[in-house]
């Protein structure tokens, strides 16, 4: 792509910048707060609502799949129509699910509740629009202090849920919806940023995306249970795989003729191919561990071999104190890179990341150590997640910015099915008698994600290579 890229336009909102960014920051405590509870919960629903662990494996998988199709239409429908307004709507539809699960808990009225809260996955993208529009000298900095909310809204929520609805889990629900109310009225303080393109949004291309990424996350959840070659399994992947490329086909190609859901040719940018390439590793290394950290924390060292045998409150509390690792690394990531560089604080996130894995292997049987390992992965996270987030959408036209995060957002996506498919794969492979993973299993798992971190730290070294290759274009 050699156009030349359109800058930011300056701001003209009255509204000082700091209470635009406290006003998202809220909108961002309810993404983070109805992320976080959704762990300690569903597990607990099936005695409540009459569903086995099929069927809360079944309303995971859902939360999933819907996560990964909605990413890119709320970032397509920002550009289109308004971020302000289609982060409103946003708000709306996860507070309408907030309180429909709390008020009329059953497996229909929580399957329609886990889809709506979905929406969340457009606040970011939608508020970096506003943000890049208003004053884009603050998007760094602002996409820093999001991100650390999202990371100690996710690791506290998950542990207030958890307190509360300890007798029943449906009482941990109802502590979304006044933070539901307090982010709807939050939209209301932001400004009306950025002229909407008002680009109607292809159908052809947005049906091929959203089948494809359902396929292929399907196969990908489903395959250790199904079985790898299982027909459904090949099925769904094949299908998957053939959707998403033909998407590829239809949004992927320069001419400006053809109408498009997401403009795939964004990626012909060096830098943006760079960050993308890394977010998927990223989130393949990182949020596809948080599983098995559960288990290990959990497992009786005397059956197990290892572990600590702590109860599922403790390890909440575990991932809410390492949670504010992650939210310091994420405020000081904007420093970071004007001082470093953008090229060595990726780098230095996936060498991060890769000391973390080592620490936890090698110290897996003393608890201090196996904390530092997992608090190193938390720095990181915050760290990769405040800096991928922020530098998705400075190489691309003003008017594609909500678009562009929400690439990056769906590749983050991918990347965490992927990883957590491959963990899932090795630990199916490495069962003992006890049902447990195997020490050997976990040696597997910790040695392939610290390697795919280094290779999310390689690529994200050049992206100053690709910014420069871009300018000299």
């Amino acid at each position: 792509m050699t156009a030349p890229i359109a800058p930011a336009r300056a701001g003209t909102s009255r509204t000082p910048i700091a209470v635009i960014i406290l006003a998202m920051a809220i909108i961002e405590t309810l993404s983070g707060v109805t992320q976080g509870y959704l762990t300690p919960l569903l597990p607990a629903l099936g005695p409540v609502i009459g569903i086995d662990d099929p069927g809360i494996n079944g309303l995971f998988l859902i939360s999933n799949v819907s996560f990964a199709v909605m990413t890119p239409i709320v970032s397509r429908l920002g550009d289109s129509y308004g971020y302000r307004l289609v982060l409103r709507w946003s708000t709306v539809a996860v507070a309408l699910g907030a309180v429909l699960m709390a008020a009329l808990p059953s497996l229909a009225t929580i399957t329609i509740g886990l889809v709506l809260l979905t929406c969340v996955v457009g606040f970011i993208p939608l508020m970096m629009g506003i943000l890049r529009t208003t004053d884009d000298s603050r998007t760094r900095s602002g996409v820093s202090v999001l991100i650390g909310v999202l990371m100690i809204s996710v690791g506290f929520g998950g542990l207030i849920a958890g307190i509360v609805g300890a007798e029943n889990p449906v009482t941990g629900f109802w502590i979304a919806v006044p933070v539901a109310a307090l982010a709807l009225a939050a939209t209301f303080a932001l400004p009306d940023a950025g002229v909407p393109s008002r680009e109607p949004i292809a159908i052809a291309p947005l049906a091929a995306c959203s089948l494809g990424i359902i396929g292929f996350v399907v196969a990908l959840a489903m395959g250790p249970e199904w079985g790898w070659a299982d027909v459904r399994t090949l099925a769904s992947g094949v299908a998957g795989i053939a959707l998403l490329a033909l998407w590829g086909r239809l949004d992927g190609a320069p001419s400006g003729a053809r109408r498009r859901f997401l403009d795939l040719s964004m990626l012909r940018i060096p830098r943006i191919r760079s960050i993308t390439i890394a977010t998927f590793c990223f989130g393949f290394a990182t949020i596809s561990y948080f599983g098995t950290n559960g288990l290990f924390l959990h497992a009786d060292p005397a059956t197990a071999g290892y572990g600590f045998g702590l109860n599922p409150f403790d390890i909440a509390l575990v991932v809410a104190l390492t949670s504010i690792a992650s939210f310091l690394a994420s405020l000081g990531t904007s420093r970071l890179m004007s001082r470093i560089g953008e090229h060595r604080t990726l780098l230095t996130a996936g060498l991060v990341l890769a000391a973390g894995f080592a620490t936890m292997a090698l110290g897996h049987t003393s608890f201090p150590l196996y904390c530092a390992g997992f608090t190193l992965l938390s720095v990181a996270l915050g760290m990769y997640q405040a800096a991928t987030r922020a530098l998705s959408v400075e190489g691309v036209p003003v008017d594609r910015t909500s678009a562009a995060a929400g690439l990056n957002e769906l590749a983050l996506s991918v990347g965490i099915a992927v990883g957590a498919a491959i963990v899932r794969m090795i630990s199916a492979a490495s069962v003992t008698d006890a049902g447990k993973i195997s020490e050997g299993g976990l040696w597997a798992i910790w040695i392939v994600l610290a390697a795919v971190a280094l290779i999310a730290g390689c690529v994200g070294a050049g992206y100053r290579r690709g910014a420069a290759q871009e300018a000299a274009a």
